[in-house]
């Protein structure tokens, strides 16, 4: 009689195979019914038979398993063939396949992996040994499932707030109204380098000749990046930029945003007001990328320096105010423009912005569409940073 060997103790990092169902592809009667036996030592649930390969896959085409036991050996289609036939198959690429052959050292134990056979085990076959090794394949199956459920998660997760991150920057059809009733040209382009970023940017309809654009880019990028960005609109939220100068606003915004930001964590920005009526562009800026002013084929970096925001409860921020008459463009962009490598691996920095500019700027509508299509000839991709740019016009 058959020593039934010891199960293992089910303790609470144990798993239970009560729900597992294997298939086990065999011609002989008694091996089916010790293979059985075994599995059920195992715990396993639910065990299905086939007497051969084509039986075999006519189970797997309606039953979904989680182990095959296969016998090489079999009458109308052998093990190999139906191990062969189950690679083949996307669905059933990671399904665990243990077949039984002669000594591992016999070429028969080659053809079963190179069939695709995940395991072997050998005839006579070892009690001990097969539900080992069938408990070693259901074990890693199962973490296998449990981190594919958890990528799919987090991928849904992902796609949640990074479409709940795009929603907080203006849409083409705010776009297109606000441009409409200030007479610009507004252009705006967010790219996260990761599912999501951390650089944020919008437009404030401050009244009937004024604009307001803002442009952060907080440290990092990726979740936590991303949470600073829903953070700082909320403290817009809470603070509205209207009847406030640039520096004043910022300001007003950087104090709660120290509180809230970790140690660490800070945001360049930039904020400005686009008077029509006066002609004028009037900024505040911490730390963020030099603005380039192009009017009638110059180029003019404004200073954006200053102390970042978040950093201090009085940050020094930079303000100024220049002429922005018709005709005017200004470019607004994050460090990914400057920072990146060119596709030699040369950093193309503000004198490679600054080309581009002078490039794509000249010749009326779609300035920014030109120089994105341009810096893309240009820059090696991936990018390791976010990308935003906005390029305002006065039409």
């Amino acid at each position: 009689m058959m020593e039934v060997p010891p199960l293992p103790a089910l303790g609470p990092n144990r798993i239970s195979f009560a729900d597992c169902r294997v298939l086990i592809v065999d011609d002989s009667r008694f091996n089916r019914e010790i293979l059985s036996r075994f599995m059920q030592w195992v715990g396993i649930g639910r065990i299905d038979f086939a007497g051969n390969g084509e039986e075999g896959l006519a189970h797997l085409r309606t039953t979904s398993y989680d182990l095959i036991l296969l016998d090489t050996d079999m009458p109308v289609m052998d093990g190999l063939s139906l191990c062969r036939h189950i690679r083949a198959e996307p669905t059933w690429a990671d399904l665990p396949v243990l077949m039984q052959t002669s000594a591992a050292s016999d070429p028969a134990g080659v053809k079963c992996f190179e069939a695709g056979a995940s395991d072997i085990i050998t005839k006579p076959i070892n009690p001990g040994e097969c539900m080992a090794r069938v408990r070693l394949h259901l074990e890693k199956q199962f973490f296998f499932r449990n981190l594919t459920d958890f990528h799919r998660r987090l991928q849904n997760d992902l796609k949640l707030a990074r479409s709940m991150q795009k929603s907080l920057i203006p849409d083409a059809r705010t776009i297109a109204g606000a441009s409409q009733r200030h007479k610009l040209s507004i252009e705006g382009h967010f790219e996260p380098s990761d599912e999501l970023g951390g650089d944020f940017w919008t437009i404030f309809d401050l009244g009937d000749d004024q604009l307001g654009v803002l442009a952060a880019d907080f440290s990092g990028h990726g979740i936590s990046a991303a949470i600073n960005t829903f953070r700082f609109h909320t403290l817009i939220e809470r603070i509205p930029p209207q009847g406030f100068e640039p520096v004043e606003w910022l300001t007003m915004l950087n104090r709660p945003l120290k509180d809230l930001l970790p140690v660490g964590q800070f945001a360049t920005c930039f904020y400005g007001i686009i008077d029509s009526r006066l002609g004028t562009l009037s900024y505040a800026a911490a730390g963020a990328p030099s603005p380039m002013l192009f009017h009638n084929g110059q180029v003019t970096m404004l200073d954006a320096s200053g102390l970042m925001l978040g950093v201090s409860n009085n940050p020094s921020l930079t303000a100024d105010t220049v002429p922005f008459p018709r005709g005017a463009s200004i470019l607004i962009y994050s460090d990914a423009m400057t920072e990146a490598d060119d596709k030699g691996g040369h950093l193309i920095g503000e004198d490679g912005l600054l080309r581009l500019v002078r490039q794509c700027f000249p010749g009326g509508e779609n300035r920014l569409a030109r120089l994105l299509a341009a810096f893309d000839t240009m820059a090696a991709r991936p990018l390791a940073d976010d990308l935003t740019a906005i390029c305002i016009s006065r039409v």
